[in-house]
């Protein structure tokens, strides 16, 4: 009975969830604006740039990060060339000299591509890593230059290694979130199969308990009819045609019954061809509980006695008393529960309440469908249910059942 499972209304709304999407976009974000911060000072003061050529160049790249969530060509395109423009810009005459490719420029190609290969997949960080060693190779062949050839190799090497590893990390974080993705929907999918199993099982069961209830009153007719002229030797004879057509259209809806049946009921269940639990059996369902351990105490049993209402309603009682207990069991164990049954007019009210749980209980399995057949079995006879958490971590399920089911409907038709 624990509110996770057995529903209820919650204490708010929700809370807004913010997708892991907006969390990666806002830290590349800080990471870009960061970056912009350092890349600046480092090509006007480090490298000796021009101060608004060093804006301009380092604004472009690491504002391309920003453009390759909607545009990733022209991201692309505004970083290579960029990096390019960034060679040429940068002093090639001191031997000691980072070139082709800076430390600033290294780590702004390195995010840009993370995020094409994570938002855009592989295809797209690839042509972003090729341009970018496009644009350093032809940088390194076209610009004179006094760095050592070994330090312009390890430089390009380097460059390529880590936009490259760069590259793979994206793209295994982008499979993740693909593989995630799919589980949660397979979940999901999963879960409305088995919600839509449950209900579809238990209004199975609901349809063969009123076949059978059904039957049993169609077979009393017809042996009416069909014994009638025996029991009465002195009726008319249109009396006795009568009685015979009565009969007859008894038996015809007898057989077409039995065809019903033979679809619904599954052949390996044997336990349903049993006759159907009703109001008898209800008190004889709270003793085997108490008998299991439960700390249960009924109220109004009396009114169950002789028959209370019609069979289908009998039927809808036990088996909503029975969901309910179970509930108990396994939701709120060892807690004090009290079973309590009111009649009002043409309506029986049963009340299952119990208190907090002794200990907290983990969720249980492929549960929570217990009180949408409540309320199927409730909704058969015209009835209805009504469930909730209570004050101090109990919980309570009311349900309210017209005793005679033929009369309820008599009068919702009236009305």
């Amino acid at each position: 009975m624990a509110k996770s499972k057995r529903g209820g209304d919650p204490d708010g709304p929700p809370r807004p969830q913010v997708k892991p999407v907006v969390w990666a976009a806002a830290v590349l974000g800080v990471l870009a604006l960061s970056l912009m911060a350092v890349a600046i000072p480092v090509n006007a003061a480090v490298l000796g740039m021009p101060v608004v050529l060093a804006f301009l160049l380092s604004t472009a790249q690491v504002g391309s990060i920003g453009i390759a969530f909607v545009r990733p060509q022209a991201a692309i395109a505004i970083s290579c060339a960029a990096l390019f423009l960034l060679a040429l810009a940068a002093p090639s005459d001191d031997p000691a000299a980072i070139w082709p490719v800076s430390v600033t420029t290294l780590i702004g190609q390195a995010l840009l591509i993370s995020a094409l290969g994570v938002r855009w997949g592989w295809q797209t960080g690839l042509q972003c890593w090729f341009g970018g060693a496009v644009a350093a190779n032809g940088a390194a062949v076209l610009v004179p230059h006094a760095v050592a050839a070994i330090s312009v190799v390890g430089n390009l090497f380097l460059f390529g290694a880590v936009t490259g590893g760069a590259l793979g990390i994206a793209l295994v974080v982008r499979q993740w979130r693909q593989i995630s993705a799919q589980l949660v929907q397979e979940r999901r999918l999963t879960s409305d199969e088995h919600a839509k199993r449950v209900i579809a099982e238990e209004k199975t069961r609901i349809a063969r308990e009123l076949h059978d209830v059904i039957a049993h009153s169609m077979s009393l007719i017809s042996v009416q009819a069909t014994t009638a002229q025996y029991r009465h030797p002195n009726l008319e004879p249109a009396l006795v045609a009568e009685f015979d057509e009565m009969a007859a259209a008894s038996r015809q809806a007898l057989r077409e019954m039995r065809s019903v049946l033979g679809v619904l009921r599954d052949d390996r269940s044997g336990g349903e061809l049993l006759p159907q639990p009703g109001w008898a059996r209800v008190p004889e369902l709270i003793d085997s509980a108490r008998r299991a351990g439960m700390d249960v105490t009924a109220h109004g049993e009396e009114l169950l006695e002789d028959g209370a209402g019609s069979e289908i309603a009998g039927i809808s009682a036990f088996r909503i008393v029975q969901e309910a207990l179970s509930n108990v069991t396994r939701h709120a164990p060892g807690a004090p529960t009290e079973v309590q049954f009111t009649r009002s007019g043409g309506e029986l009210t049963i009340v299952v309440r119990n208190g907090a749980p002794e200990r907290a209980v983990s969720p249980v399995p492929g549960g929570g469908h217990g009180l949408v057949g409540m309320q199927e079995r409730a909704s058969v006879v015209g009835g209805s249910v009504h469930f909730g958490q209570l004050d101090g971590g109990g919980y309570e399920v009311r349900a309210v059942l017209p005793l005679h089911v033929g009369d309820d409907a008599r009068e919702r038709e009236v009305r």
